[in-house]
């Protein structure tokens, strides 16, 4: 399952009922219904709370921002953006554009949805790492805001290409209850109520108000069918019900093609206690440093992760961000003799006990980094939860969890997403002084400077060993290249809605 949990955190697909699909591959060019399968990640329409899935936000809600295939931010309903210092940013808007009930977006929405974001619980956790970081908003105009922001945050037009971008019907956030099943968004499809059922099956038909219509050739219909179980989603692609699904290394399905995203999963354990509140070895940085030389990244890259991924030296930094050298990835070579000096440094010769929350769906995972860490005396005792994983990650009580989070490329937003206080999985309010301080150095400088301030970052943070990472891990997705065209954006592990397009359209 962790091609599909990957995605769960990262922005996942998920199984749809199908209509009018022919056989797998079979399917011709100009197919008006599109069927795609994702992984649900909540249980609200509400896309400002942890929602149903990305791609069914996405169906009903623009974005500020969005990606293109390199990579770039590009303009959507921000028509162009400028920081004026490091901590405003100025951006100017569209004013063609209204929402479904009438509703015009400008300022004054951008204001109403970036309040509402900050507010409302449960929030939507992959929007709030940049969220947070706004401290309030102006409207300067009704076609110009500005984001006053309460430290530098240069990624932030990347984050609003992402879940921090969604933007609702001021009118329609007036009364935020109604959107748990009634999207009032200014996207490319509206709600089919007639075709969905809640928590299983979602059906759109085209916003013919759609101001972005000629930018993006759209289906019909779109269905999205949330499904948990992969092997259901594989047979029902096989069966000629699906048009796009997440799979599994060595999954093949006639006629498909199978398609790999960048390495983007930071997938393993995740050390809240590092000052051994908790758990008093985990405070001690040779401990947490035996733990990574116990572990042997090259065969659970190939076991677990079926070869989909890049080594890793337990840092959220990868190929693709500034400043990468090849040689951070060994950093932790396989090594038990290692392991086993560093524990008797730390006055643990004999190991120690900790309880580790897990959630189910990444135990092949877990049980894969346990096992390691068991040969050198650490007794790791999984406990799972799943409905309720979340709220025990946030409750402070754990000493160590099984994670799974999204890295970009953009090395300051990784860093600060995963070693500051601005963390999803940092309940305890983790902070160490020169990550903040290379940080702080790293987003002003420019240059070979910038690069070699966020190179020097990515070997202390290794070093300091705050996670228990094998490798950034990839996604794998398939589809039916006769029904839809698929454009593979760079910093993401899969293609957002609008890489999916029908074959045929212009």
């Amino acid at each position: 399952m962790l091609r599909r949990t990957a995605l769960s955190l990262i922005g996942s697909s998920v199984l749809v009922a199908a209509t009018g699909c022919a056989g797998s591959g079979t399917a011709k060019s100009g197919q008006k219904t599109f069927t795609m399968s994702a992984f649900p990640t909540g249980n609200s329409m509400d896309p400002w709370k942890t929602q149903l899935s990305q791609y069914v936000a996405a169906a009903t809600y623009d974005t500020l921002t969005h990606i293109d295939a390199d990579g770039t931010v590009v303009p959507w309903l921000a028509t162009s953006w400028d920081y004026s210092d490091a901590t405003t940013l100025v951006m100017e808007l569209r004013t063609d554009v209204v929402f479904t009930d009438g509703a015009s977006f400008d300022a004054e929405a951008v204001k109403s949805n970036i309040e509402y974001a900050k507010s409302v619980t449960p929030s939507n956790v992959a929007a709030q790492p940049y969220l947070s970081y706004i401290q309030s908003v102006d409207v300067v105009s009704k076609s110009k805001v500005r984001f006053n922001l309460r430290a530098p945050q240069p990624d932030l037009p990347y984050g609003f290409s992402q879940q921090a971008g969604w933007m609702v019907s001021p009118t329609a956030l007036k009364n935020p209850k109604t959107l748990a099943d009634t999207p009032v968004g200014s996207g490319p499809y509206v709600l089919d109520k007639s075709g969905t059922t809640t928590n299983k099956t979602y059906a759109f038909t085209q916003n013919k108000n759609y101001w972005a219509a000629a930018k993006w050739s759209r289906f019909e219909k779109l269905v999205v069918q949330l499904i948990t179980d992969p092997t259901a989603s594989n047979n029902a692609a096989r069966s000629g019900q699906l048009d796009y699904t997440i799979v599994s290394a060595g999954t093949e399905i006639k006629g498909w093609k199978i398609a790999q995203g960048s390495a983007s999963a930071f997938f393993g354990f995740t050390i809240f206690d590092t000052s051994g509140k908790i758990s008093k070895p985990l405070g001690d940085a040779r401990v947490r440093q035996a733990m990574n030389y116990a572990v042997d990244r090259k065969a659970i890259l190939k076991s677990v992760l079926d070869g989909q991924g890049v080594a890793n030296a337990s840092t959220p930094f990868g190929p693709d961000s500034l400043g990468y050298n090849r040689n951070i990835d060994s950093y932790y070579t396989y090594d038990v003799a290692k392991a086993k000096r560093l524990l008797r440094q730390a006055g643990y010769p004999n190991g120690f006990s900790v309880k580790v929350l897990n959630n189910p769906q990444w135990d092949q995972m877990a049980q894969a980094l346990a096992g390691y860490l068991r040969k050198v005396g650490i007794d790791v005792q999984l406990s799972n939860h799943g409905d309720d994983f979340v709220q025990q990650t946030n409750s402070g009580k754990w000493a160590m969890a099984t994670g799974l989070l999204s890295v970009t490329g953009l090395p300051y937003s990784d860093f600060t997403f995963t070693m500051t206080k601005s963390s999803s999985m940092n309940p305890l309010g983790n902070s160490n002084p020169k990550v903040n301080a290379l940080l702080a150095k790293a987003v002003s400088a420019e240059g070979d400077e910038q690069k070699r301030l966020y190179a020097q970052l990515a070997e202390y943070a290794a070093e300091q060993a705050w996670y228990v990472i094998p490798a950034l891990s990839s996604q794998l997705h398939a589809y039916n290249p006769h029904v839809v065209k698929v454009v593979e954006p760079a910093r993401a592990g899969a293609p957002m809605l609008y890489h999916l397009r029908p074959v045929g359209a212009e």
